[in-house]
């Protein structure tokens, strides 16, 4: 590939790194950064105010909290559930209490298009035999990479000061599930090859079961891996950024957006900070998403799940769905189990991380704790003892962005949007007796 690195796109053959390509230790590719945004806001002022403004505030702070991820073993699962006041997530729409004034009609498509305009007077059929090689071609992507063998891929060092070789790119699209074409960093949609089908895997059993919504994958991680801005892991391969499901005022589905979720699993997609016109109210669609996870946590890579980051309100809202549709006990205190919330909640989304194959524990992958019964029992079968990562201080670090900077950076906002950061502050300093926070 001469060195090349390019986004997998339809039609595309699932394209990797090269284990001789992927460069020093540490080594970042391009991406969005300090510089990006200034220059970004001449042609859309818009999109980045959305995604460098609240996006900050939602992702930066909280993104770089989850670095760490040591904590305890939770031995009884599901007995802190009733710790965490929340309302029924079928809860109606009319019941909220929503000023329904400031909330918007459904969001204009102008700038949500993508691509190119095909011009005035296009043939209605000729669209339609577009999408439909797109369709073909996208399903070809897919099915491309879900034909991969995992020891195309290898993942080194941890999750703080790890690399990849061989990554493979979330497809841009697949069944049930897109990737973000503006997530945070440009080329953050690389992974190792287990992670990247299990989530495949997952959203097309959804799109199966529940068809309607659709998931929305952010960040994974770089080409080579390294250091990526806007988070403080995401370095080896193993790390994903996953948006909830959602859906609208009226209970439809709705594209994802980074909306933070309060303890009903509600919050407002805030389009323009400093105009509540056209704040639109959101909802967790907590049948989707549930199913979603269960469906990782029963695919053939399911003991390679290691943590699931998320408040612990929406975890709490999450094992009241999962009671609802009766889940497999075990997979219920499966998920008990690894979920956490970091220091800084994780309210806008679930951040993923994945153990390290035996395969790629041989060329060095590290996991970081907490090493689980299952995953000692798994290494003890394969004749390993787990290896875990005490990453260097010195190093390569990505640029962060403080909340506090972030929400200075976001300019005047309107006051619904800082009442809603206050209580978003609050979901971060209020204890949970029982239950520790990840470290």
């Amino acid at each position: 590939m001469n060195g090349r690195v390019m986004r997998l796109s339809a039609g595309e053959a699932p394209l990797r790194t090269s284990r001789r390509e992927s460069g020093a230790f540490g080594h970042p590719t391009q991406g969005p950064s300090a510089k990006l945004a200034p220059r970004a806001a001449a042609s859309h002022p818009q999109r980045v105010r959305r995604w460098f403004g609240l996006g900050l505030l939602v992702c930066v702070a909280g993104c770089a909290g989850a670095g760490s991820s040591d904590g305890p073993e939770v031995s009884d699962p599901t007995a802190d559930d009733s710790q965490v006041a929340s309302e029924a997530a079928s809860e109606t729409v009319a019941e909220l209490d929503v000023d329904s004034e400031t909330v918007a009609a459904s969001e204009g498509g102008s700038e949500e298009a993508e691509g190119e305009s095909t011009g005035e007077g296009a043939d209605e059929s000729g669209d339609e035999g577009a999408a439909e090689s797109g369709n073909d071609a996208g399903a070809d992507a897919v099915a491309a990479v879900m034909a991969m063998d995992g020891s195309e891929s290898t993942s080194i060092g941890g999750p703080r000061d790890g690399r990849i070789e061989g990554a493979i790119a979330l497809p841009a699209s697949g069944p049930g599930f897109r990737s973000n074409p503006r997530r945070p960093n440009a080329e953050g949609s690389y992974g190792t090859v287990e992670m990247v089908q299990a989530l495949v895997r997952a959203s097309a059993v959804v799109q199966e079961e529940l068809p309607g919504g659709e998931l929305t994958i952010n960040d994974l991680g770089l080409p080579q891996g390294g250091a990526i801005s806007h988070h403080g892991s995401h370095r080896a391969g193993r790390d994903v950024d996953v948006l909830f499901y959602l859906i609208d005022r009226d209970g439809e589905p709705m594209p994802s957006v980074g909306a933070f979720l309060d303890e009903r699993g509600r919050g407002f997609d805030f389009r323009e900070l400093d105009d509540p016109r056209d704040d639109h109210l959101v909802r967790i669609d907590l049948p989707r998403t549930w199913r979603w996870i269960q469906a990782l946590l029963e695919g053939p890579d399911a003991d390679l799940v290691q943590r699931v980051f998320v408040v612990e309100h929406l975890r709490t809202l999450l094992l009241r769905q999962a009671t609802r549709a009766r889940a497999p006990a075990a997979i219920r205190e499966r998920f008990a189990a690894i979920t956490c919330q970091p220091g800084y909640p994780h309210d806008d989304h679930l951040h993923i991380r994945f153990y390290c194959t035996t395969e790629d524990m041989a060329a060095g992958c590290e996991d970081s704790g907490p090493t689980y019964r299952w995953r000692r029992v798994a290494l003890r079968e394969a004749g390993l003892r787990p290896v875990i990562n005490r990453p260097r201080r010195d190093r390569p670090q990505a640029p962060t962005t403080s909340s506090a900077e972030a929400r200075q950076n976001a300019g005047r906002m309107a006051e619904r949007v800082e009442e809603w950061l206050e209580r978003r502050e609050a979901w971060a300093d209020q204890p949970h007796p029982g239950r520790t926070f990840c470290r």
